[in-house]
């Protein structure tokens, strides 16, 4: 499942890949208008225990 819409911060895309179960979720708006970058992002779900890989 991918969820879409209605994250705007990562507390909202943790929420979604827990409580939500989702196995993935957009974060298009929260990177274009540069409110975020991808890394933070990342760096923050890791820390709530989220697994992703953290470089490339």
């Amino acid at each position: 499942v991918i969820a879409s819409g209605g994250a705007g911060r990562p507390e909202h895309l943790a929420e979604v890949l827990t409580r939500g179960k989702a196995d993935a979720a957009l974060i298009a708006s929260m990177i274009h208008y540069g409110t975020y970058t991808i890394s933070g992002i990342k760096t923050y779900l890791s820390q709530q225990g989220i697994p992703m890989r953290l470089t490339w």
